[in-house]
C-alpha cells in the first residue's frame, strides 16, 4: 500500500507550521481542575482565595503560557500601566539619552514605555497620538512635532512637555524646559572674551523648534551686544542640508575664526565642512556647540559645549507627571534647567595631548 508520507531517508518530520491558540480561562480551569470562577479570582488578585487553589491555578497558567488581558486591568482600576514616549529621532544622541533614562526609571516602577519616533513630522505625531489613545495610556512625554491633537490630548490625560514646546500646549501642560538662550549666549561670548574672535558664525538647525530659536536667539543678543556681524546658515533639517549649509558659509569667512553649533547635527557638519577646506581645529576655527559629544565627536577632539542635564529632566517630568496623576487640577508647572558648560579642544581652552577629556564649569547648576 502508497505511503502518504513524502519523507525519505536522512529527513525528519516535524509538527505542523503555525501558532498556537491563546490559552483561555476554561482551559486553564480545566488543566487545574477548578471552575472558571475560581480562575478568575485568582487572577484578579480578590480575597477568600486558598493557598492551594492559588497554587494549582497559577501553575496552569504557567503550564498554558496564559498571558492576562490587559483591557480588563484598565476596566478594573482605570490604569494601563503604559506611559507614551513622543521624540522625533532616537539616532540623535540627546533623544537617545531621553529616552534611555525615561525607560530606566519606568522600567523600576513597574511601568511599560510606548515609544513613538516622529522625525519631526506633526503627521507622525499624530498617529502615535491615535495608537497610544488607543492603548488607554497613564501619561505622554513628548518633545512635540506640532500634531493638531496633542493640545486635545492634554486635557485627556497627564501631559509632560520636554525639551521645547509648542502654541499650542504653553498654557495647557506642564513643561521641563531648559535655558537654552543663556546658554548660548555663554558660548558665543566665550568666543569673543576668552578667544579675542571678531568674526563668529552659527549653523543652526529649524527655528520653528522653540530649543532652536532661543538658541539662535541667544547667539544674537552677544553679536549685538559685541557690535560684530552676524553671519549663520540656518534652517537645516537634515545631516546632508547642515554639511551642505556650513561648507557653504565656512568658505565665505577669513581665518581665524569661531562657529556656534546649535546640536550635534550642525556640530557634525562643521568639523565635516571644516576639514573639506583644510581649516585646523581650533587654531583656525574655533567650534562650541550643544551636546556634541552625543555621535559625532572625533578621537581627541572633546567639544566645548552646553550639556543638557538629561537625566535631571527625565526625572523632573515623570514627577510633574505623578503630580499630574495625582492632583489633575492643580495649575501647570513649567521647570527651567541649566545647562553645564564643558569647556574642551575645540574652542582651544584644553591642548589634546596634555587633557583628553573636557573641563567642566558649573556655572549653570540646574
Amino acid at each position: 500500500m502508497a505511503s502518504n508520507d513524502a519523507s525519505g531517508p536522512g529527513t525528519s518530520t516535524t509538527s505542523s507550521p503555525g501558532f498556537l491558540r491563546p490559552a483561555r480561562l476554561v482551559d486553564i480551569a480545566r488543566l487545574a481542575g477548578v471552575s472558571i470562577k475560581s480562575v478568575s479570582r485568582v487572577l484578579n488578585e480578590e480575597p477568600y482565595v486558598t493557598d492551594e487553589m492559588r497554587a494549582k491555578v497559577m501553575a496552569a497558567v504557567e503550564e498554558l503560557g496564559y498571558i492576562t488581558d490587559n483591557r480588563a486591568r484598565v476596566l478594573r482600576t482605570n490604569r494601563s500601566g503604559y506611559l507614551g514616549i513622543i521624540v522625533p529621532d532616537i539616532r540623535n544622541g540627546f533623544f537617545a539619552g531621553l529616552t534611555h533614562h525615561l525607560e530606566k526609571r519606568l522600567s523600576s516602577s513597574g511601568q511599560t514605555m510606548l515609544l513613538g519616533i516622529s522625525d519631526e513630522r506633526p503627521d507622525k505625531e499624530e498617529r502615535y497620538l491615535r495608537l497610544f489613545r488607543q492603548q488607554r495610556i497613564d501619561g505622554l512625554v513628548v518633545l512635540p512635532a506640532g500634531a493638531p491633537s496633542l493640545a486635545d490630548v492634554a486635557q485627556r490625560v497627564p501631559v509632560v512637555v520636554l525639551d521645547r514646546t509648542h502654541p499650542s500646549l504653553r498654557h495647557s501642560a506642564d513643561h521641563v524646559l531648559v535655558h537654552n538662550r543663556e546658554a548660548a549666549h555663554t558660548l558665543t561670548r566665550h568666543l569673543v572674551d576668552r578667544h579675542r574672535l571678531t568674526r563668529i558664525a552659527m549653523v543652526t538647525g529649524e527655528k520653528t523648534i522653540s530649543s532652536v530659536r532661543d538658541r539662535q536667539l541667544g547667539y544674537l543678543d552677544a553679536m549685538a551686544e559685541s557690535g560684530l556681524e552676524v553671519r549663520q546658515s540656518a534652517g537645516h533639517t537634515t545631516r546632508e542640508e547642515a554639511a551642505a549649509g556650513a561648507l557653504e558659509l565656512l568658505r565665505t569667512i577669513e581665518p581665524p575664526f569661531g562657529v556656534l553649533a546649535t546640536g550635534n547635527r550642525m556640530f557634525a557638519a562643521v568639523m565635516q565642512a571644516a576639514n573639506r577646506l583644510g581649516l585646523r581645529i581650533p587654531r583656525d576655527v574655533a567650534v562650541v556647540t550643544f551636546d556634541g559629544v552625543g555621535d559625532t565627536t572625533l578621537p581627541g577632539m572633546s567639544a566645548t559645549q552646553a550639556v543638557l542635564p538629561v537625566p535631571t529632566m527625565a526625572a523632573r517630568a515623570l514627577q510633574l507627571l505623578a503630580e499630574r496623576t495625582s492632583d489633575p487640577g492643580r495649575a501647570y508647572r513649567e521647570v527651567v534647567l541649566d545647562c553645564d558648560i564643558e569647556y574642551g579642544v575645540t574652542c582651544g581652552c584644553v591642548e589634546p595631548d596634555h587633557l583628553p577629556g573636557p573641563v567642566t564649569s558649573r556655572r549653570h547648576t540646574g
